[in-house]
């Protein structure tokens, strides 16, 4: 898997958040608007059930690339995941991606912390052993399996994309995963940093970071009124702060804002932390979001093209959101590919 293959493509993660005869619409509409990947959130008890929403989009879709965005190693064995996603894969005839992380908010509300590195190890090499057709007998740290297999066919190789920002996983996700979404913030040294510990887990494997489909996430509000997206998109700066505050010190947020956003910083999902996102700067809002007017978000973006980046999922974040997609679908991402094309010539 070469990334230098790969034209700029763009995703979308959505919440199901709407009832399902709006969800349908939406995701007819994203893939007539271009996108190529669209990934649910595995949310608990924030949005509705991840796999019956897939299942809806691999029904109202012909090409999408469909994807758990992303699941996590707590609420469902292992086994059961592979096979929730061989599932999907048969019913959208081979379009299935199964994302994992380490889960943060929606794990924390069911009474567990996110996932260490190697429970994360033990959940991938579960599901490829499964995916391979094995009959597996595994006694693990976290993880039983007793004589299990699938039975009943299907590709034998669904993707395995990895959403993480820390070292660790980053790292893990080089070393065994197929694709890897990072959530390090939209400036060039976030890049710099995510793609370092890719690499240096690729080396680990005997590959290299090109063989790693590298996708960079993008969260935030976009609106024609600036202020208005910008403080929309807050909220989901100030998660920086409580849950990757290792990019904040690689972007240069000082150390007391940081500590004054994770001393305020509640609720079980980040659109909750109003008083954190009250103390956030514009300064976080604009290195970790793409909130703004869509010649910011152009522009976010553009940056991140000169870094090398092909793949961008965009999670439109804070009210508004149907407002915000379609502004990038309309505005954002035809003048980027415009762009692309002139590059090509």
């Amino acid at each position: 898997m070469e990334s230098s293959a790969f034209p700029i493509r763009f995703g979308v993660t959505l919440q199901g958040v709407e009832p399902p005869r709006v969800f349908q619409q939406q995701v007819r509409e994203i893939e007539a608007g271009g996108f190529t990947h669209l990934w649910i959130t595995d949310s608990s008890l924030h949005a509705r059930y991840v796999y019956s929403y897939l299942t809806l989009a691999a029904l109202n879709s012909e090409h999408l690339q469909l994807g758990t965005g992303v699941t996590h190693p707590f609420t469902r064995h292992p086994a059961i995941n592979v096979n929730a996603i061989a599932t999907l894969d048969e019913i959208s005839e081979g379009r299935a991606i199964l994302g994992i992380g380490a889960g943060d908010s929606p794990t924390v509300e069911l009474g567990y912390a996110p996932a260490k590195v190697q429970i994360v190890r033990e959940m991938i090499e579960v599901a490829r052993r499964l995916m391979a057709g094995e009959t597996l007998d595994h006694e693990g740290p976290a993880f039983r399996i007793k004589h299990g297999h699938l039975h009943y066919k299907f590709r034998d190789r669904v993707p395995i994309y990895m959403a993480c920002s820390g070292p660790r996983m980053l790292e893990l996700a080089g070393e065994l995963a197929d694709g890897v979404i990072v959530q390090c913030g939209l400036f060039p040294e976030a890049v710099e940093f995510a793609r370092e510990h890719v690499a240096k887990g690729a080396a680990r494997a005997g590959r290299s970071l090109d063989e790693v489909d590298f996708w960079v996430m993008m969260c935030g509000a976009i609106s024609e009124d600036r202020e208005t997206a910008m403080n929309r998109s807050r909220t989901m700066a100030a998660w920086f702060a409580q849950m990757a505050p290792h990019m904040c010190a690689v972007a240069g947020i000082d150390r007391a804002t940081i500590a004054k956003i994770q001393a305020a910083y509640s609720g079980g999902e980040f659109h909750q932390a109003q008083a954190a996102a009250a103390l956030t700067p514009d300064e976080m809002v604009e290195c970790f979001t793409l909130g703004g007017t869509p010649d910011d978000a152009r522009a976010r973006v553009e940056r991140l093209i000169e870094c090398g980046v092909k793949g961008f999922n965009y999670m439109p974040t804070g009210a508004g959101r149907p407002e915000s997609l379609g502004l990038f679908t309309r505005q954002v991402m035809p003048s980027l590919r415009a762009e692309e094309a002139l590059m090509g010539k």
